[in-house]
């Protein structure tokens, strides 16, 4: 009887332990780690605009349109929105039917219960950006665009009840469920622009109750909600009323061979927990990696050259592992630039094509990337529509010619000397600050290094202090237009932080900015290229990418950076 109690309870004992397992690695196949460097400053969408902040906001909020997970180029498709807007004959009037029955977070019960995205939610939200005490960062979508929305905000001003009192002309609810946009002229890219989380619906409760102060709060529709933050992390949690999405069933080459149409008209999001840890530094976050506490991870410079490797033993314990890596572009192209107000470098193009002739941008890419980014051709970067993969640029490595353009700049060896500024001062920035220096060297050309950190950088780059440094660009959506910014003159000081002044380009700008044919489009990109190219404010350097290390459960991953949303395609 004793031996038969005691197997009994052995049998208890192994089925709770055999359960308990099971239920464990349920939830740990339902749960995904990922990382952030920074905590977040602000969740308010009309201010935030850091890549951790919108990684994390990506999650919450929703906007009217969003980017098809799985194609390249990149198309926009509806998310809050019904469909496609209806665009009027002289293409200034967007007419927008919003989905219904889309429930907002309410787990704090910050909102009516119940409560669902209306068509005067995005109302607000685009005042809000326009309102000077938010301070937004998306303003430069709208300003001079949206019709009132400058005198909105100059008649606002700083008072809370002109806020809420005065009208913007041309944004208003027509409807509940129907908002219409109205342009001073036309816009070529404002479906991007409503795909930007700037635009996400914001509920007048929120703003009632918080004083229009939402730096602290993170309330959307989407697939995912914050329910805690720490000091650690911030963690989310499954939205169980989220509206109805499925994953895509088409995509393009890369989503049909890489095997990322398996989940196709299921039903997201797959996992029921997110959570985003703070880490200190990368060497950190790697380690986590390697030792399973986290799941997704760009792969550190310093071992590049291991991922690249298959018989490397790093690559031989991921293999044991089911760990892969792989290879995403990033929307990111880097240039050397000329401060063209500098009457060294600015007032002398032979000195400029020297300089252009003496970089050898393979070597960089080699040196500063280990070959894990790809050289560029272009001033635009390929997730452009328009650019040119069979292009070549104006200028090349070769020695010879560079030595004949600085003679033609009427310098000797020995007697110039310039000043190369870093973006920063970590070991990278230093390494590029080296390479040009070595680069240069060979013509005779002195360079003086100055370290900067990265916002004094950006302080006396737009206020177009620097006469040599390293620039980038990350696009903010896939148009041309959105680098093409950085050159036109009235950006400078600001943006345009070589001061570049053309007044055919500007010209060329200003019609690029209105005109809705493709095929205009891309013959005025190619027009402003070549001009660019002849006075050469940028050397082009390289087209910047990314390798990703994934763990063996993880689905259905694609990077990118214009798509902020992707965690709820994720499975594991």
């Amino acid at each position: 009887m004793k031996k038969l109690i005691a197997l009994i309870c052995l049998a208890v004992l192994f089925g709770v332990g055999y359960f308990y397992s099971k239920d464990k690695d349920k939830r740990e196949s339902q749960e995904v780690n990922v990382v952030i460097f920074d905590p977040i400053k602000s969740f308010d969408p009309a201010v935030a605009f850091t890549d951790d902040s919108l990684k994390v906001m990506g999650q919450s909020l929703e906007t009217l349109y969003q980017y098809h997970y799985l194609k390249r180029p990149f198309e926009a498709i509806p998310l809050l929105a019904e469909e496609l807007p209806e665009i009027s004959e002289d293409g200034r009037t967007y007419t927008i039917q919003i989905k219904k029955n889309i429930r907002y977070h309410n787990h704090d019960g910050h909102l009516p219960e119940g409560r669902s995205v209306k068509a005067e939610d995005f109302v607000w939200q685009i005042k809000r950006l326009a309102f000077a005490p938010v301070k937004s960062n998306g303003a430069w979508l709208f300003e001079g665009k949206i019709k009132g929305f400058n005198e909105f905000k100059k008649a606002a001003g700083d008072d809370i009840e002109k806020f809420y009192s005065l009208d913007m002309e041309g944004v208003r609810a027509t409807g509940e469920h129907t908002l219409e946009i109205e342009l001073v002229r036309p816009e070529p890219n404002l479906i991007y622009f409503l795909a930007m989380t700037f635009t996400s619906p914001t509920p007048i409760e929120l703003l009632k109750k918080f004083n229009n102060k939402l730096d602290g709060i993170l309330v959307g529709s989407g697939p995912f909600y914050l329910s805690n933050s720490t000091p650690k992390g911030y963690f989310m949690k499954v939205f169980k009323d989220f509206h109805e999405e499925y994953y895509p069933s088409s995509g393009d080459r890369y989503a049909n061979t890489e095997d990322l149409l398996l989940a196709s008209k299921e039903r997201l999001p797959f996992l029921k927990r997110l959570n985003f840890l703070i880490f200190d530094s990368e060497e950190q976050a790697w380690k986590a990696f390697r030792e399973g506490g986290v799941d997704l991870l760009n792969v550190p410079k310093e071992f590049l050259n291991d991922v690249a490797s298959p018989t490397s033993d790093l690559m031989k314990e991921f293999t044991s592992k089911g760990i892969q890596v792989k290879h995403f572009s990033k929307q990111t192209t880097r240039w050397l630039g000329f401060n063209m107000n500098d009457p060294i470098v600015g007032g002398n193009k032979s000195l400029r094509f020297a300089i252009a002739h003496a970089i050898n941008a393979e070597k960089y890419v080699e040196v500063i990337t280990n070959n894990t980014n790809l050289k560029a051709n272009s001033i635009f970067n390929p997730s452009i529509p328009g650019y040119r993969p069979d292009h070549t640029l104006q200028y090349s490595y070769d020695l010879e010619k560079a030595k004949n353009y600085f003679r033609q700049s009427g310098y000797k060896p020995d007697e110039l000397t310039l000043t190369y500024s870093t973006r920063g001062k970590l070991q990278i920035h230093f390494e590029e600050a080296e390479f040009f220096k070595n680069a240069l060297g060979k013509l005779g050309i002195n360079l003086e290094v100055e370290p900067l950190e990265f916002s004094e950088f950006l302080k006396k780059g737009r206020n177009g202090q620097l006469q040599l440094w390293t620039d980038n660009w990350i696009y903010d959506y896939p148009d041309a237009e959105n680098l093409l910014q950085l050159l036109i003159t009235r950006n400078h000081p600001g943006i345009n932080k070589s001061g570049f002044s053309n007044i055919r380009v500007d010209d060329l700008y200003h019609e690029l900015s209105r005109t809705l044919d493709k095929g205009k489009r891309y013959n005025i990109m190619y027009e402003i290229e070549n001009i660019v190219e002849e006075e050469i404010p940028w050397i082009m350097l390289m087209y910047e990418s990314t390798y990703m290390a994934q763990s063996s459960k993880i689905k259905n991953f694609r990077r990118s950076f214009f798509i902020r949303n992707h965690y709820k395609y994720i499975s594991k």
